[in-house]
């Protein structure tokens, strides 16, 4: 290469450098959409609507909540996937973009190299839950109740391949019917009136219907017992292995959204859940916060994605 052209590669450089510093520095000057690719009320639309709040006030800017329900995430993960990646079109993202990557087929998008991890904000166990109607106290009793009634009991789920409940199920030997939802919290009023036997959703959508005395609380997911449900065992604990893995949520960009513009979100959502009220809120929710950069997130990122892609072919979790 000439002189003449390593000056010009490197002129254009300095000028692409000076263009993101520039858009970071006025960004944002219009309103930026979240998207929630859940129902509203559900574990990603309850963290957001905590987050988006503070993040507004932080950024200066209006912060929309834009919920795009269907196909377990995958509509509104694609829709940001495919987004005008200048930073004002952003991915609440969770454990489902990992476990869809590893078990679904024919995806029209790539959660790894299609988004771009901008911050971690919390975790939480799932719970085992039951309606409070049914004569089922523990987890044995419920395995029981699901082996002497194969054909009349059925249990909720989010999308066609939930890796906890498809665990559960083949680790306990039990086949009961399965009933899927677009977001967690559709699925509580069927639980609660006993359509469904069990489900194991998020903590933050049967938390308050454990409260109300609605729904039976019989295990956790995780290898801890939740600071909220101190009297319920984990499910290792209960005698079903393989259940330890925890819920998270996050923060996600289009890929080749400005390093700078991802910067400046992480640092600002990071500094947010710092807020004493957001940990407050966090904790009616049954969710932890668990801060992570946009680089310690990327790292998290691709390890849950090689972990669930082993559990999903140990498990043959692949969608037919």
């Amino acid at each position: 290469m000439s002189i003449t052209a390593k000056s010009a590669v490197f002129l254009l450089c300095l000028f692409a450098f000076g263009l993101s510093a520039s858009r970071a520095q006025t960004y944002p000057d219009k309103p930026l959409h979240i998207v929630v690719p859940y129902a509203a009320g559900g574990g990603v639309d309850n963290i957001t609507r905590v987050v988006s709040e503070r993040l507004a006030t932080r950024l200066k800017q209006v912060v929309v909540i834009d919920n795009r329900p269907g196909a377990n995430g995958n509509i509104g993960a694609n829709l940001v996937a495919k987004a005008n990646p200048d930073g004002y079109t952003m991915l609440m993202g969770a454990s489902f973009l990992a476990t869809n990557r590893a078990s679904e087929a024919n995806m029209t998008y790539d959660a790894l190299t299609d988004l771009i991890p901008v911050a971690r904000a919390g975790r939480s166990s799932q719970i085992l839950l039951v309606p409070s109607t049914l004569q089922v106290k523990t987890v044995s009793e419920l395995i029981e109740y699901l082996k002497a009634n194969p054909t009349t009991t059925a249990y909720g789920t989010v999308g066609t391949v939930s890796p906890t409940a498809l665990i559960f199920i083949k680790n306990t030997a039990t086949s009961p019917v399965q009933i899927l939802y677009k977001g967690g919290s559709l699925a509580m009023p069927d639980l609660i009136s006993g359509r469904l036997t069990f489900m194991i959703p998020v903590a933050s959508e049967g938390l308050p219907h454990v409260s109300s005395g609605k729904l039976r609380a019989l295990a956790v997911t995780g290898n801890q017992r939740m600071k909220a449900l101190p009297t319920v065992p984990t499910l290792q604990e209960a005698g079903v292995a393989n259940l330890e893995g925890i819920i998270w949520w996050g923060l996600f960009a289009p890929v080749k959204t400005p390093q700078a513009i991802i910067d400046k979100v992480s640092q600002e959502m990071l500094a947010l859940l710092e807020y004493p009220e957001v940990a407050s809120a966090f904790a009616q929710l049954g969710i932890e916060p668990a801060a992570l950069n946009a680089q310690q997130f990327a790292s998290f990122y691709q390890a849950e994605i090689q972990s669930y892609a082993q559990v999903a072919k140990e498990f043959n979790l692949m969608a037919k």
